[in-house]
């Protein structure tokens, strides 16, 4: 249960991270595109195994595998969550300098 909430909190982070940058259609596609390159980088020196950042009562004494998926999938909403940052930053930056 509280995987799952925070699983759902990551996913809401990261969707209101995209639609804060993203005016238009294909913004979202960059920002999904945006994410591929920060994953190695954010998998190294970020996330990595996020266990150590959870309660124990977060996961299941018996499934092992439920670490590394969840590593995974955290990696992936924090690069989508940077990607998005940044996108908004270049485009904020484009607008003043314009």
């Amino acid at each position: 249960m509280l995987l799952g909430f925070y699983t759902l909190a990551l996913l809401a982070l990261a969707a209101f991270t995209v639609w804060l940058a993203a005016e238009r259609w294909w913004h979202v596609v960059v920002i999904l595109i945006a994410w591929a390159p920060l994953f190695p980088p954010v998998a190294t020196y970020i996330t990595g195994d996020i266990s150590p950042y959870l309660p124990a009562e977060a996961f299941p004494r018996d499934d092992k595998d439920l670490f590394i998926w969840i590593s995974i999938y955290a990696t992936i909403m924090i690069a989508i969550i940077f990607a998005a940052a940044a996108f908004w930053v270049i485009k904020f930056v484009w607008q003043r300098a314009r």
